[in-house]
């Protein structure tokens, strides 16, 4: 479990690495402005951003399927509890 967080921890810090250089280079925002379709996004998010886009994904998963196996209570108590019922 501890290797499975330090991995994610690390995977998210190189993802916000990976993208602060993307973003910070000088030739993105030395173009011209120009207008911006859905049409362009799209195209963008599935060919220029589908790797990082994936990555994100499955680090979110896996994040929210910790959080699903940390909250559920398996002690023997509360396993008899909602059997027997709550005026029980």
């Amino acid at each position: 479990m501890r290797l499975m967080s330090t991995l994610t921890r690390i995977g998210l810090i190189f993802l916000a690495g990976a993208m602060i250089t993307v973003l910070g280079t000088a030739e993105i925002w030395d173009e011209e402005a120009k207008e911006v379709t859905t049409i362009d996004l799209a195209n963008t998010m599935l060919d220029v951003w589908a790797l990082p886009l994936l990555i994100l994904g499955v680090l979110m998963a896996m994040a929210m399927i910790g959080a699903a196996y940390l909250v559920r209570d398996e002690r023997r108590e509360n396993l008899e509890w909602e059997q027997r019922g709550e005026d029980a």
